[in-house]
């Protein structure tokens, strides 16, 4: 998934954005932003503390700088470089591809002349090879469309564990016939590490899985087997369990997995306690569960916490934050607000910022202070013996928070890779800029381990770091757990 990490779901609540004006520059884009992260950004003091003077020396040349530059990539990779002083990830400069450099359509060109092509000039051609060899073909060899009916593909086998994906039909000029979209390798755990490439012919390795007449590499797409004609087809266990991308899936006689949404999305918390509930004897029945939180965004916390009864064997303790009173940041969660009031899947968004405001409202130019809250264990609902959550680079935000609290429970493990480091400062929203339909992230708040414990850029380290070597994670927690008495 490309910059998962950058679709935060409370940016795209589009409060105050303000137009382009007629003398729209680099440097009325920088005095802006400067104002916003000053007056309103909760870690401003703590950020700058010791540094006030270096700080205030490069928000001078930045202001200096910006007043000479009128080229808005070039704006843009200014800007950039004031608000990493901050070391925030919560802290940027959000845009639409404003100042993105241009797809260079020459040296996409260069690429799909290099992009290996397969000896089949059309689906007929490859569904020969197909008949021809039917009785010698492995299971996934084939012709697919996936799921969105953009690709028509072919896999072949082209050694042992190695397999090549490629169009069957033409896409465009740099996508024709034969082109390799993907390369596959099997994995001793019988599922398949997967390079995928993108239309400009970037790539991404990924987990593909084989379930019956489909092949799922995991969010990318989904392939649906068109010949020869499959053998034996998804059943209604499958759709529910297996192809969904968030499910719980039972891997084996003792282990359950479970896959979340991210937490960004609108209806998160009602999917994952409909998926809890809906697999509640499931979930309950078996010794050990895998969570996986890999690439999770974070979001609304609120989505984690109808796990807590499975995963929790004492108290589990949030810790509390606090949110800077001003009068803008009043203003964005008034708007914030007004955008969502009626909107019935944000209802306890609704509540919550309610309850902002109006403390807010009574603390101008001060602190809001949430305390701590407590999670008590529910001692009589089955749950499983072992848990793992799988974590790795692209887990941010509330998705480490939630994670770090988790572990509070004796039977939780962390596993996979360490963390993005982006839940010091929280409660983020954006203000629109005045040039280029800009926005500037800005935290509100943050934790009350601050200054204390920091995890900003560093992020939580798993108890059980999976190795480089490992691709298949879920395969190597079910191992871990199996092994476990």
């Amino acid at each position: 998934m490309k910059n998962f990490f950058k679709f935060l779901f409370l940016l795209s609540l589009s409060l105050n954005t303000l137009a382009q004006t007629p003398d729209c520059n680099c440097r009325t884009n920088f005095e802006e932003m400067y104002q916003k992260v000053k007056d309103n950004y909760a870690g401003f003091d703590i950020k700058t503390s010791g540094k006030k003077m270096k700080f205030e020396k490069m928000s001078k040349s930045t202001k200096a700088a910006a007043s000479k530059i009128s080229d808005p990539k070039a704006c843009y990779e200014l800007l950039k470089t004031w608000t990493a002083f901050f070391e925030d990830n919560h802290l940027f400069i959000n845009h639409k591809n404003t100042a993105d450099p241009a797809v260079d359509l020459t040296n996409v060109t260069t690429k799909s002349a290099a992009q290996p092509v397969q000896p089949y000039n059309s689906e007929e051609a490859f569904n020969a090879y197909l008949n021809q060899n039917f009785t010698k073909l492995d299971p996934l060899e084939g012709v697919y469309e996936s799921d969105d009916r953009s690709y028509r593909i072919g896999i072949k086998k082209i050694s042992d564990n190695n397999f090549v994906g490629f169009l069957v039909q033409k896409k465009d000029e740099n996508w024709t016939v034969g082109k390799t979209k993907f390369e596959i390798e099997k994995l001793p755990s019988g599922t398949y590490k997967t390079n995928y490439y993108y239309a400009d012919f970037s790539s991404e390795y990924s987990l593909g899985r084989l379930i019956k007449n489909y092949f799922i590499i995991e969010n990318i797409y989904k392939f649906l087997k068109i010949s020869p004609l499959p053998r034996v087809f998804v059943d209604n266990d499958d759709i529910v369990h297996k192809i969904p991308e968030y499910r719980v899936e039972k891997l084996d006689a003792n282990t359950v997995l479970l896959t979340l949404p991210p937490f960004t999305v609108p209806n998160a918390i009602e999917y994952t306690k409909s998926l809890l509930d809906q697999n509640a004897s499931l979930i309950g029945s078996s010794k050990n569960l895998i969570v996986d939180l890999r690439n999770n965004p974070g979001g609304d916390e609120a989505v984690f916490e109808p796990l807590f009864p499975y995963i929790s064997d004492v108290t589990i303790v949030r810790k509390g934050s606090k949110i800077r009173a001003t009068q803008e940041n009043y203003i964005l969660l008034e708007n914030e607000l007004k955008a969502v009031a009626d909107v019935p899947q944000f209802s306890g968004l609704v509540k919550k910022l309610k309850i902002l405001i109006d403390k807010m409202q009574q603390n101008m130019g001060s602190w809001i202070y949430a305390p701590d809250i407590s999670f008590e264990p529910i001692k009589d609902i089955k749950s499983p013996k072992n848990v793992v959550i799988l974590v790795n680079k692209n887990t941010a935000s509330t998705a480490e928070s939630i994670s770090l609290e988790a572990k509070q429970s004796k039977k939780v493990v962390l596993m996979g890779s360490a963390t993005k480091g982006a839940f010091d400062y929280t409660e983020v929203r954006d203000w629109g800029l005045p040039c280029y339909e800009w926005r500037v992230a800005v935290p509100l708040g943050l934790s009350y381990r601050l200054p204390a414990t920091q995890y900003e850029n560093k992020g939580i380290t798993p108890d059980v770091i999976i190795p480089d070597s490992e691709f298949d994670w879920v395969a190597y927690a079910q191992k871990y757990l199996n092994q476990k008495p």
